[in-house]
């Protein structure tokens, strides 16, 4: 049976249907760092964007939608009152805990070559999994990602201190070969790297970069005023305080790790999952 995914994260709202995916920024965790909640408006934003992407996946072709959701629904006092309204749409639901979260990242992005870290930095939680063509032997779900980062405090300097400070949640990480980085914020700073505009995920796919690389596409997104963001080329008009945000907490991540050079990945928990739960997409 043909079927498609729709992954309501923290920060977007994700469909994979016919091998394509696209994306729509809701940021569901909005302030759910200062008020444990699901605001109205968050909520209403991402059942309306989910209820888009379901339509299109049934135009598309697919039989059946299902959906899951991460850290932002986890965490909030009303998250069952939220996925009630997202299944009313029509999609099976589910909530993923955050070790399926983490499975599913790996699943999508592992090589199959040696021992690799996948690094999934979302709007509410950031997940760091260590494994092998065996399994995963290490994960650990960060309830910060770079909504609540941004939430947390407007201040750069206050940012890199709550992070460096956050990071050591992690505890003790294996050793690994590659790190591979997932999600929003590393493909958004890799496009600002690299001016793609229109966002190219086949551009962006496999893009190695350094922490040098990564500091400086977050020091050129924050050197301007907010209201000249938007003339950045490569970056989203929705993520010109959230992807910086992000790009600091990967550098936090990063320097815990002691590691120079991440590789982005466009293929991430949307494939991941739809192999763990053996779905045709």
């Amino acid at each position: 049976m043909k079927s498609a995914v729709i992954d309501i994260g923290s920060n977007s709202v994700r469909l994979y249907v016919n091998g394509k995916k696209t994306i729509e920024n809701t940021q569901l965790a909005e302030n759910l760092i200062h008020t444990g909640r699901i605001s109205e408006e968050a909520a209403e934003r991402t059942v309306n964007a989910v209820r888009n992407f379901y339509n299109l996946a049934l135009s598309a072709g697919a039989e059946k939608v299902y959906a899951f959701a991460t850290e932002a629904v986890r965490a909030a006092e009303n998250g069952a009152q939220f996925m009630k309204a997202v299944s009313e749409v029509g999609a099976e639901t589910e909530i993923l805990s955050p070790y399926e979260e983490a499975l599913a990242g790996f699943t999508g992005a592992y090589s199959g070559k040696g021992t690799e870290c996948v690094l999934d930095i979302g709007g509410a939680s950031s997940e760091l999994s260590v494994g092998n063509g065996k399994g995963m032997i290490y994960v650990h779900s960060l309830p910060l990602g770079s909504v609540r980062l941004k939430d947390y405090s407007a201040e750069r300097e206050e940012q890199e201190r709550y992070a460096k400070e956050r990071v050591k949640e992690y505890g003790e990480v294996p050793r690994f070969d590659r790190l591979i980085a997932i999600g929003g914020t590393l493909s958004q700073l890799c496009a600002v790297m690299k001016e793609l505009e229109p966002y190219d995920a086949e551009e962006a796919d496999g893009t190695v970069m350094t922490r040098k690389d990564v500091e400086e596409a977050v020091n050129r997104i924050l050197s301007v005023p907010p209201e000249e963001r938007k003339k950045i080329k490569g970056l989203h008009p929705k993520k010109i305080f959230v992807a910086p945000s992000g790009g600091i907490l990967a550098l936090a991540i990063m320097d815990y790790l002691k590691i120079g050079e991440l590789t982005v990945s466009e293929k991430d928990n949307l494939e991941g999952y739809a192999i763990l739960r053996k779905r045709e997409v």
